[in-house]
């Protein structure tokens, strides 16, 4: 049987149990504390962290991890592995997918493949790409069949969310659009999503409850829903409403909950919410 190994990096919001359960390589973020650099989820956990961030007596940055990291875990690999799927944070939200592109620049002539992979993504909306495709490789799929699905994949994977200011989107930099657009969303919460790998607006909402409802109705306006995922960065109490408002669509046993990963939150802000929709592929 084909040996398949799939990559990811920490951005993936992927939980250490079901990354361990199914072979999946982890690279971590790098979160640059005041003068000191530390692998998220590796030298500090993800508690340890959202406390500094929150707590705004820290100077947090998040930072990409290096080509060379990218490579030694590539280099791990070969001869051990017949096939690589590298999938990483979308290409217009950071530089992941950059490094690894010039890692795999770097590596000798070898039988085992690499396959990068723009989830254009983030999140548990790349964290489920990545799981889904570690899942039929260790069922068995062939490596044509786990590339079409990832991609697959990634076409019906769907990401919303909202923040409390947009302070944070703006200092990195995600978000493209003219000051005077920037200064009214202030004012406001508004919903974004992900389209195409770029946060772009997706619905104007004034309160933290409006917004709250507008996610239940991203959920609700898809003809059909496999799989949601409700995220949440530093506000669990506002779970339960989403998930009562989601019951009677999509039954709240079936919505998975998970806390925004510190390399997210840090982009977002104290206060974000989202959810992840995988509408499922088509019959025929």
């Amino acid at each position: 049987m084909t040996k398949i190994k799939i990559v990811t990096d920490g951005s993936a919001d992927i939980p250490p149990d079901i990354a361990h359960e199914l072979g999946i390589e982890v690279v971590p973020i790098l979160a640059h504390v005041d003068e000191k650099v530390y692998r998220v989820g590796i030298d500090l956990s993800d508690d340890q962290l959202y406390d500094l961030i929150v707590s705004g007596h820290h100077r947090v940055r998040m930072a990409t991890p290096s080509s060379s990291v990218f490579e030694q875990v590539y280099r791990s690999m070969i001869g051990t592995v017949d096939y690589v799927f590298s999938i990483h944070l979308g290409t217009r939200l950071g530089s992941v997918l950059g490094e690894a592109v010039a890692a795999k620049q770097r590596l000798p002539a070898s039988t085992t493949r690499l396959q990068l992979v723009d989830s254009k993504s983030t999140s548990l909306g790349l964290g489920s790409v990545a799981i889904s495709a570690a899942s039929a490789a260790a069922d068995g799929a062939h490596p044509e069949e786990v590339s079409r699905l990832i991609h697959a994949t990634i076409r019906h994977t769907h990401v919303v969310f909202f923040v409390d200011t947009m302070e944070y989107l703006e200092v990195t930099g995600r978000l493209t659009l003219a000051g005077s657009v920037l200064g009214s969303m202030q004012r406001i919460k508004p919903l974004m999503i992900l389209d195409e790998g770029e946060i772009v607006p997706y619905e104007r909402t004034r309160t933290r409850a409006k917004a709250i409802e507008g996610l239940f109705t991203f959920v609700e306006d898809f003809p059909r829903v496999q799989d949601v995922i409700v995220l949440y960065a530093t506000t669990p109490e506002d779970v339960e409403k989403l998930l009562e408002k989601l019951d009677p669509i999509f039954p709240r046993e079936r919505v998975q909950v998970a806390r925004f990963g510190p390399a997210v939150a840090a982009h977002l802000g104290p206060g974000a919410m989202g959810v992840t929709v995988f509408e499922g592929f088509e019959e025929g």
